[in-house]
């Protein structure tokens, strides 16, 4: 099922509310998550636009593929990706410091659960 770009940005949207939720954060923690918010919803929504984008081109594959420009593409959407992560790191740095054991393990849990998940594919 393809999901609008709209569709994708709540779903993200969604996702970092029930992180903000299951971290409790105290009111001085939450001074800092507005920020990571944001980072947290651009990249969770570019990454459903690229799982999307995936699959569309694997339906629509043809059998004379151009192999190099695959992974011009590839490359490219790495270092965007890495750039979205780095851009994550600095708006969460501050909020992160402040995190207990149990909220650090949470925060990573939502982090790098996906990604996991979406290797095993």
């Amino acid at each position: 099922m393809e999901l609008t770009a709209s569709q994708l940005a709540d779903h993200a949207a969604a996702r970092a509310a029930q992180l903000k939720a299951d971290l409790r954060l105290t009111p001085e923690q939450d001074k800092n998550w507005s920020g990571v918010q944001a980072e947290l919803v651009n990249v969770w929504r570019k990454q459903g636009e690229q799982r999307q984008s995936w699959r569309n081109a694997r339906a629509n594959q043809a059998s004379n593929v151009d192999l190099i420009e695959q992974m011009r593409k590839d490359g490219d959407s790495r270092i965007e990706h890495g750039n979205d992560l780095k851009k994550l790191a600095d708006a969460a740095q501050p909020l992160y410091a402040s995190l207990d054991d149990r909220q650090k393990r949470r925060f990573g849990e939502a982090l790098f659960q996906r990604s996991r998940d979406r290797r095993s594919d």
